[in-house]
């Protein structure tokens, strides 16, 4: 070979290595060997720009001003949105009314009167520590004016855990759904009743007691101060007494559920309450709250499958709610009765059924909300997965709701569907614990934005039917406070 072809030589095999690798890549040739695998041979992996992973967007509304209006003027635009996103509440109601209609009435009324609107937030370990109903609360009171964290019980096991309110107290013999209470002793509308010590002594001049609670406000916007302050109390046939605030108050009032006012300006800086008591006398809570607004009451009781609330007699909640005034009641359960195992919840169905009809008749044309079991993972073959009796009771509490005429929320779906708990607790920026159950702080304030925008959707969707005024509804009355 002469030494001019030498030249080319290296050049000319590489001209032709690469032409076979090029070959190679279109076709086959991972092969195995025994125990060796080979990789399939792909020339241009290194050179070609591979396609960034896409990140599953989480469930959420992107409105800008522009589209606010449109939504506000056109209805097409309205009914467009609806159709297109299928995690929206489900009124049930089939005629040109909502099953709805009592709660929105009265937000419109309070436009027009000065009055409260009140929502009554029934659930499981999933609101525990006033999470999502402390973000549902906050968007309403923002759009609606209001200022106070509602119904606070009197002790609480995740008292220090809640970041709405500074509780602290002392001295209770405490009574729940889970135990037995005495027949002389009701439970309240939070499924406890709390009875504080009785002391007396031999002159029955002074009275001193263990028994107290103190409740202080929190730098946040609505929560900072107490306006108006309430305390609900069963019935007292004795002696009893309360020291707030070095203020005495007699508590001797023989409704089932009674309430004392608190006005003194004194209160607005936080409550200390001292019981001094004679007889036994069931205590169950302070609701902080101003003159008009909205307000949302967190009753969180754990491992509560819903159906236990019955044993909350009929009259308690419906003296609870001659005080308070409900517009608005929102049941979410089902956490503690999903299993892997489970194929059919009729059971649950009927159970729920009894436990929706003692809400409609403690509540005669209160609007009822039912909200499903979010998303929920187990452990599979060391993957986490959805439990397949999730999607099963979701379709048995929207028959609950259909067949019971309440509004329903799917937050299953709302979540993302199957799959979504791994999302949310494996994402970037996780919105789970690692539980795979229980939503963090930034889930709760997830859940509780988008629950507020559902519920936006659906009003002025009822006052388009009605004919009603929207100019006045501002755009954080949609989904733009998602974006927060």
């Amino acid at each position: 070979m002469s030494g001019k072809n030498k030249i080319y030589q290296p050049f000319i095999m590489m001209v032709l290595l690469g032409a076979g690798l090029l070959f190679a890549t279109e076709f086959k040739t991972d092969v195995k060997v025994l125990n060796y695998q080979t990789k399939k041979i792909d020339a241009l992996s290194d050179i070609m720009l591979k396609e960034k992973a896409k990140k599953v967007p989480l469930p959420r509304i992107i409105l800008d001003k522009t589209l606010i209006k449109d939504i506000i003027s056109k209805e097409k635009t309205l009914i467009a949105l609806h159709q297109l996103d299928s995690s929206n509440i489900d009124n049930t109601v089939t005629d040109t009314s909502s099953a709805l209609a009592h709660f929105f009435y009265a937000l419109n009324d309070m436009k027009k009167h000065k009055r409260k609107v009140r929502i009554a937030y029934f659930g499981d370990s999933m609101i525990e520590g006033d999470l999502i109903t402390q973000d549902l609360r906050d968007c309403m009171q923002d759009n609606f004016g209001g200022a106070g964290v509602g119904y606070v019980p009197i002790t609480s096991i995740v008292s220090g855990f809640r970041t709405s309110i500074t509780h602290t107290f002392g001295g209770w013999t405490t009574y729940n759904l889970v135990n037995s209470t005495p027949p002389n002793h009701l439970l309240g509308i939070s499924g406890y009743c709390f009875v504080p010590d009785t002391y007396f002594n031999s002159d029955s001049t002074n009275l001193n007691s263990n028994s107290w609670v103190r409740y202080a406000p929190v730098n946040r916007k609505h929560i900072d101060k107490f306006h108006e302050t309430k305390l609900l109390y069963g019935k007292s046939d004795g002696e009893n007494n309360v020291v707030i605030n070095g203020k005495h108050y007699k508590l001797n009032e023989k409704n089932v559920v009674n309430q004392l006012v608190i006005n003194n300006d004194d209160a607005k800086k936080g409550i200390n309450a001292n019981f001094q008591c004679k007889t036994p006398i069931d205590i169950y809570g302070f609701s902080m709250e101003s003159d008009s607004g909205v307000f949302v009451d967190n009753f969180s009781f754990r491992g509560n499958s819903g159906m236990p609330i019955c044993k909350v007699p009929q009259r308690v909640y419906s003296e609870t709610n001659n005080c308070l005034g409900y517009d608005l009641i929102i049941l979410e359960y089902g956490l503690n009765v999903v299993s892997p195992g489970i194929t059919d919840f009729s059971w649950y169905e009927s159970g729920m059924g009894n436990t929706i009809k003692h809400i409609q008749e403690s509540f005669p044309g209160v609007s009822i909300l039912l909200i499903s079991v979010g998303d929920k993972s187990f452990r599979n073959n060391g993957n986490y997965e959805t439990d397949p009796s999730v999607p099963l009771l979701v379709s048995a509490q929207r028959r609950m709701a259909k067949d019971n005429k309440l509004a329903f929320w799917s937050l299953y779906d709302a979540m993302g569907g199957s799959g979504s708990m791994v999302k949310w607790v494996q994402g970037d920026e996780p919105l789970a614990n690692l539980d795979y159950t229980h939503f963090n702080y930034k889930g709760a304030h997830k859940v509780g934005k988008l629950l507020y925008s559902k519920l936006m959707s659906q009003y002025l969707d009822y006052n388009k039917k009605q004919n009603h005024k929207l100019d006045d509804i501002s755009e954080t009355a949609f989904g733009t406070v998602l974006n927060k």
